[in-house]
């Protein structure tokens, strides 16, 4: 990805497309490592979570809904406006203990608030230095309360590197879909053209986005955790709460605990 790219997320998340292209997964996985969550911690009504990186809210407001005092933040005014629209209108009866705030992972201003924190569906790895993709570790360790749990949702490495789609082609909303993978310098590098019909006959309109994660194995976040004050509880390898393993499982989630 080109060097004028790097910011590709302020971008990317700030449309539309985004959320059309990964509408098929919102509710069903949403709810799947909501229940996860729910089912291995067993926090009391009324625990305070933070949803870091929230997108347009959908973890968010079940989380909510489940009876705990939620904070969504995400970088993206596009993303944080379209969640504070969901919670106006169908999610409204959540309005009492579900905020959302615009705000930058790396430096959250919140001290030792919450009893858990989350960040889901792979929303890691943005920034081209390990040192500022670590930083949002350092700055969840921060926010929670001593004791707190920090439930952390991640692609498998090892699995993606052996099994990288290189190029599919797919239909939204009656409209081209194609994406374009490849993995370079410990990352994964997407490229999405968006083929829209063009009403008048005219030759069809081609938006381009780009994508990056940098790659991460389990020990890479034990290093990093632990220099961060998080310790490494459980591991699983999907949303159904199975053991995680390197070599087969679909997801890395790692639950943690400030010490």
């Amino acid at each position: 990805m080109a060097e004028k790219n790097k910011d590709w997320y302020k971008k990317w998340f700030g449309t539309q497309e985004y959320l059309e292209l990964y509408k098929h997964r919102n509710s069903k996985d949403a709810s799947k490592i909501s229940g996860l969550i729910t089912r291995t911690l067993k926090l009391p009504k009324g625990a305070k979570v933070l949803d870091v990186a929230c997108g347009n809210g959908r973890h968010s407001l079940i989380l909510a809904s489940k009876g705990y005092d939620v904070l969504g933040i995400d970088l993206s005014a596009y993303l944080i406006n379209e969640a504070n629209k969901k919670l106006r209108t169908e999610y409204k009866k959540q309005k009492d203990h579900l905020r959302f705030e615009i705000r930058d992972m790396r430096d959250l201003d919140h001290k030792n608030e919450f009893d858990l924190a989350v960040n889901l569906f792979s929303s890691f790895g943005y920034f081209e230095k390990d040192s500022e993709n670590f930083k949002v570790f350092k700055s969840i360790s921060s926010a929670l309360k001593p004791g707190g749990f920090f439930f952390f949702d991640f692609l498998n490495e090892s699995l993606l590197r052996k099994n990288i789609v290189p190029f599919d082609i797919s239909e939204r909303n009656h409209n081209a879909v194609v994406q374009v993978r490849k993995i370079k310098n410990n990352a994964v590098y997407k490229t999405i053209y968006i083929i829209r019909n063009n009403p008048t006959g005219a030759a069809p309109s081609v938006n381009e986005y780009n994508e990056m994660v940098k790659l991460y194995s389990l020990e890479d976040f034990r290093k990093s955790f632990r220099k961060n004050g998080l310790k490494v509880i459980k591991t699983f390898g999907d949303y159904s709460g199975n053991n995680f393993n390197r070599h087969s499982s679909e997801r890395l989630i790692i639950l943690a605990q400030k010490k």
